[in-house]
């Protein structure tokens, strides 16, 4: 259930807000710093009189004492001075000035009163010692000029003046004037509301920046959760997605790799095992790769995505770092209990030059046209995908696929598959071609990689089954095997169409269904159930490339297969390779018992054939007997 207060995205507002706090402070300072000058321009206007009266009255104290060569002594001396001096200061006292006071410092640096213009309840007498709080009663003495002291009250501008007395160029009294004045109470309650506002304001701001902060955290950590495989810890496919459009395909080489046999795995030890196993694999890798500059990522099930920086001095240092994950991989040890251990090894697919594609998803494509080169060739191996090959050994692009389809080039040519006794032709193996606007012909190597996962190729065994339903309208003599993948079997539409043509007199019994013998079949959901339904509808199933890799016996009998053919790269080597040699004596020895018919495929040698009739091989399959071809008529 989604938390309707979890901001999806916080950090841009966190960004805005923070702005926006900076200028209500930035404003609430300028706020402040209006109040200071208004409170200045109303001291300057209010005290400038003030000022020139004092300033009067320290030049009249002056005067008084012309003829005095010691001022504290003789004031204190001379009644009569003393009045007159305090005569003049009473004139001082008005609304706004509240106290005109003269003042010496002793010996011992205490200052004392002279004379005090306050009224009798409350005046000094003469050499009473003034209390001083301001270091500026000092600074006076030293700086021989005014100072002011301006004190902290509450709705006033309240300042004490200190006018210094001259003897002989040195500070002899101080007359002090206390000056107050009411601030203006509406300009006060104006800028008080400002200020209080904009720190409600900015309280409020900071309030939901915090609030957006903790929103961040959150934000960032089921970010991170979406981006981070639950089982291996490394980024995942929705990272990818997320990445590709920023990947620059200049500083990278890309590379898939995919673990040899994994679902053989999971179904021998079990799925906690296996995930065990896919575990170590990405420890391994990411241990193998530079953290820093290289990015590994579950792509999906087994296969994971490597994107291995460049370096500039060193060019072939990406190609190293591959390498050493491989290596690494092949050199370790799984352990499936405390004692036993397996071996695992990976295929692993390179696109050197992924910058020569438009963008992510093409370059991936070639990755994984070299990944499907590399299981092909037998897998545990490194393919890097060859982009200088010429036309007859390029792939097509999936566009041009698309055209040869809209445009009736899909063909197929035709094998024959022989009874190894009589050497009368049995079946006919429909391999697909696609003829080129050139008129070049297309192997299905340079097809299906392109394709691969892709819905044009469920289109592609459409075609190739129609082709295949016309030709056995046109000769009901002749028996056809067709292609198909795992995912043709678990496909509706396909089924659809197989459960039509078996409608039809004399066809499901005369088009036999080829399905590659790998892991990929004993994932998918069904394909077990399907394949049966299939041959109770009267179809022959066979089981291709047999013995390159799963060689699954058991579920050749729980399918009730009726035909295997084993794999060329075996029937190849029997005459050199004694391991070989053995491998199909023992799917022939199975088979036999099994009730299993066998076809040999790439029987392309006399030799090889009396090999494969000597281990009681019922039918052959190969170039010694004819190459693949169209019939005339096409």
């Amino acid at each position: 259930m989604t938390n309707k207060f979890f901001i999806k995205n916080p950090i841009q507002i966190i960004f805005v807000t923070i702005i926006v706090s900076s200028i209500l402070i930035l404003l609430l300072l300028g706020t402040i710093r209006l109040e200071e000058k208004i409170e200045k321009k109303m001291l300057d206007i209010s005290t400038y009189d003030v000022i020139s009266i004092t300033k009067n009255s320290a030049k009249l104290i002056e005067n008084l004492l012309k003829f005095s060569h010691n001022y504290p002594e003789d004031i204190k001396q001379d009644k009569s001075l003393q009045k007159k001096i305090e005569n003049s200061l009473e004139i001082l006292p008005t609304k706004n000035i509240k106290y005109a006071y003269l003042l010496y410092r002793d010996y011992k640096g205490v200052f004392r009163f002279l004379a005090d213009a306050s009224s009798p309840n409350e005046k000094a007498i003469v050499n009473q010692k003034f209390d001083v709080d301001n270091k500026k009663w000092f600074d006076i003495y030293e700086k021989k000029e005014i100072q002011v002291i301006e004190h902290d009250v509450l709705h006033e501008l309240s300042v004490t003046y200190l006018i210094p007395i001259f003897y002989k160029n040195e500070v002899k009294l101080i007359l002090a004037i206390d000056f107050s004045i009411k601030k203006v109470a509406d300009i006060n309650n104006i800028i008080g509301l400002m200020k209080n506002a904009i720190l409600g304001i900015i309280v409020i701001t900071l309030i939901f920046l915090i609030i957006l902060i903790i929103q961040t955290i959150k934000y960032l950590a089921v970010k991170k959760t979406a981006y981070v495989d639950n089982l291996t810890k490394v980024y995942n496919r929705n990272y990818l997605k997320e990445l590709e459009d920023f990947i620059n395909l200049n500083d990278y080489i890309l590379a898939t790799l995919d673990i040899d046999y994994f679902k053989k795995i999971n179904d021998t030890y079990g799925h906690d095992i296996g995930d065990n196993i896919l575990k170590e694999i990405a420890n391994t890798i990411s241990l193998s790769i530079r953290n820093s500059n290289d990015i590994i990522i579950r792509y999906g099930g087994e296969e994971f995505v490597l994107l291995v920086k460049i370096s500039r001095d060193e060019p072939l240092a990406a190609l190293n770092v591959i390498e050493r994950v491989f290596t690494n991989i092949q050199e370790k040890k799984f352990y499936i209990n405390k004692k036993d251990y397996i071996d695992v090894t990976v295929s692993i697919g390179i696109n050197i030059v992924p910058y020569k594609s438009k963008n992510f998803s093409d370059a991936f494509k070639l990755a994984d046209i070299a990944l499907y080169n590399a299981k092909n060739k037998g897998r545990n191996t490194i393919e890097i995908y060859d982009e200088n090959e010429d036309i007859n050994n390029k792939c097509l692009s999936i566009n041009e696929i698309k055209e040869a389809m809209d445009d009736n080039r899909i063909i197929c040519y035709y094998q024959e598959i022989v009874d190894s006794k009589t050497l009368e032709i049995s079946h006919y193996e429909a391999l697909l071609r696609i003829v080129t606007k050139d008129g070049l012909i297309i192997t299905p190597d340079k097809i299906l990689p392109v394709i691969k996962g892709t819905f044009i190729l469920r289109n592609i065994t459409k075609c190739v089954l129609d082709i295949c339903f016309k030709r056995l309208l046109v000769d009901d003599k002749i028996k056809i095997n067709v292609n198909l993948n795992p995912q043709d079997i678990t496909n509706d539409s396909i089924l659809n169409i197989l459960k039509s043509y078996a409608t039809k007199e004399n066809i499901a019994n005369r088009l036999g269904l080829e399905v590659i013998e790998n892991e990929d079949i004993m994932i998918l959901n069904d394909a077990k159930e399907n394949l049966l339904m299939l041959k109770n509808l009267g179809y022959k199933i066979f089981i291709d490339d047999f013995g390159s890799g799963y060689s699954n016996f058991i579920y050749l009998t729980e399918i009730k297969t009726d035909c295997i053919k084993i794999d060329g790269s075996i029937i190849k080597k029997i005459l050199v390779d004694d391991v070989s040699y053995l491998l199909v004596k023992s799917i022939v020895a199975f088979a036999k018992e099994a009730n299993i018919k066998i076809i040999a495929e790439y029987v392309c040698s006399k030799e090889i054939f009396e090999k494969v009739e000597v281990l009681g091989i019922e039918y052959c399959q190969g170039y010694y007997f004819s190459k693949p071809s169209a019939f005339e008529e096409e």
